[in-house]
């Protein structure tokens, strides 16, 4: 419905422009014919000369802009004069239409416009690699802010292209101007705060990351991210609270099991040694294909100087994944534990034959 709209606006201004007024100057005149006959060095040549003699005439001024600077994708000069339309004849009207919303629907069409140009480029990136691509998309996406720096949206991807390029500097300098323009939207501050979380600076990241969660307090992304923010902040507590608030709200099972996994991991450094146990359980039962989760819970049984339970597992773990040395190691650390050192040194001669 927008892009109908937005089409049926355009053609209406287009066909507005081409109308013969009255008390036009002769330049303004010659510049109209040049236009209709799409004689476009002409209709420059002319509309400039126009707005000579007619300082003051804010039609030729969008005129200049339309034909003239937005043809030569010029957005910067195209955006002075429509600001210098609207400043020096805010009344203005053509054909009945108020010259603000004619510069508005233009700025609207550029920028779509632009704007789809851009993130078609920036999938491209996504599907290649290559950095010369990402930039390209990055030199169309300042073009569209050049068009229309009002659009939040436009600095939000611009951040993660720059962050994606590797120039931090500019993804926080970009991200934080689309949470000024957009401060009660999620993306703009999920995506501001995943950059500085990425970039080392958690404490910065947390204001917008709880921004983001405050916004769409059941999204499992940022409540995941939030858990393990205040983790690397040292409030454990807050974390393992918010990792459970983000396990009773997640719907879909592997993302479930993978909190839970992170919940048993949080809890094992907590030496909580029954509540990670819990969580690996919780993780293992969603996703048997797990083997982390599996690993999880061998570990936890060893801290837990559980030596028979620990080892039961890691016996699972052998046959689910009997390539990987470090399971056998652990059965190795086990087995030792329980005074069993002919099967002790079986399994570790095993682990440095996979290469452990």
């Amino acid at each position: 419905m927008y892009f109908r709209e937005l089409i049926k606006n355009t053609v209406t201004i287009f066909a507005i422009l081409f109308l013969w007024g009255c008390g036009s100057s002769a330049e303004y005149t010659t510049a109209k014919m040049a236009i209709q006959d799409e004689e476009w060095g002409k209709a420059e040549e002319f509309l400039l000369k126009a707005l000579e003699v007619e300082p003051a005439n804010a039609e030729v001024m969008v005129q200049i802009g339309y034909h003239v600077y937005a043809k030569k994708e010029q957005w910067l000069e195209m955006n002075k004069i429509f600001n210098s339309a609207l400043e020096v004849n805010p009344e203005a009207k053509i054909n009945s239409r108020p010259i603000s919303e004619l510069i508005k629907n233009y700025r609207s069409m550029f920028w779509a416009e632009n704007y789809n140009k851009a993130v078609q480029t920036y999938n491209d990136f996504k599907g290649s690699k290559d950095k010369a691509i990402l930039q390209d998309a990055i030199d169309h996406f300042e073009q569209t802010v050049n068009i229309d720096p009002s659009e939040g949206q436009t600095y939000s991807i611009l951040s993660t292209s720059y962050y994606e390029l590797g120039n931090n500097k500019k993804a926080i300098e970009f991200g934080k101007k689309a949470v000024e323009l957009s401060p009660n939207e999620f993306q703009p501050n999920m995506a501001l705060g995943q950059i500085l979380s990425f970039s080392g600076d958690k404490e910065s990241s947390l204001e917008y990351i709880e921004k983001a969660k405050k916004v769409e307090p059941s999204n499992s992304i940022a409540i995941t991210m939030l858990a393990g923010l205040y983790y690397d902040l040292g409030n454990t507590e807050k974390s393992v609270q918010t990792f459970e608030e983000a396990i009773k709200i997640e719907t879909e099972k592997e993302l479930k099991a993978n909190l839970y996994f992170n919940l048993g991991v949080l809890n094992m450094q907590l030496n909580n040694f029954q509540e990670a146990e819990d969580s690996f359980m919780s993780a293992y039962d969603l996703n048997p294909k797990d083997t982390e989760a599996l690993e999880g819970i061998a570990q936890t049984f060893e801290n837990a100087e559980k030596w028979r339970r620990a080892s039961k597992f890691y016996r699972e773990l052998i046959a689910l994944d009997p390539e990987n040395p470090n399971h056998y190691k652990g059965m190795s650390r086990v087995l030792i534990k329980q005074g069993d050192m002919e099967g002790a040194t079986r399994y570790y001669e095993k682990s440095k034959k996979l290469g452990g």
